[in-house]
């Protein structure tokens, strides 16, 4: 299984501000706010996202990571929701790219961030949902 597309995807993904990743450990989740341009890094088949040497980094088995998802959901404060959404073979969220500070403080959703949103939408074939098996 070729591991590209998803390092491609979560490397596009880092060069974006406002992310927060949400990683389901299954017994407990763990939300870290990226900074922009964190290396990714693939040995065998496990990605690394961040600096080991830091204060965290994020290790995702990627034998488990069959599909990616982008969504878009109403919350119930009406505002909408953007994320991209790593799924294991089971269909559990693996890890979460949660897209934050979509809103100004009058609740008007910032135009520039929804493009950059729809942008990665588009440069991804504008699939919904994207598989990484082959």
């Amino acid at each position: 299984m070729s591991h590209q597309l998803i390092k491609e995807l979560v490397s596009d993904i880092l060069n974006l501000d406002d992310i927060m990743f949400s990683v389901n450990s299954g017994n407990g989740i763990c939300e870290v706010r990226i900074e922009r341009g964190l290396p990714v890094r693939i040995n065998d088949k496990w990605m690394t996202i961040g600096n080991e040497g830091k204060p965290w980094h994020i290790h995702l088995n990627l034998e488990n990571v069959i599909t990616a998802k982008f969504v878009k959901e109403t919350r119930q404060n009406g505002m909408n929701g953007y994320s991209v959404r790593f799924f294991d073979s089971n269909g559990n969220i693996a890890m979460r790219a949660n897209f934050v500070k979509m809103y100004d403080d009058n609740g008007n959703l910032l135009s520039a961030k929804s493009r950059r949103y729809d942008e990665l939408f588009t440069k991804y074939g504008k699939r919904e949902v994207i598989s990484f098996t082959a």
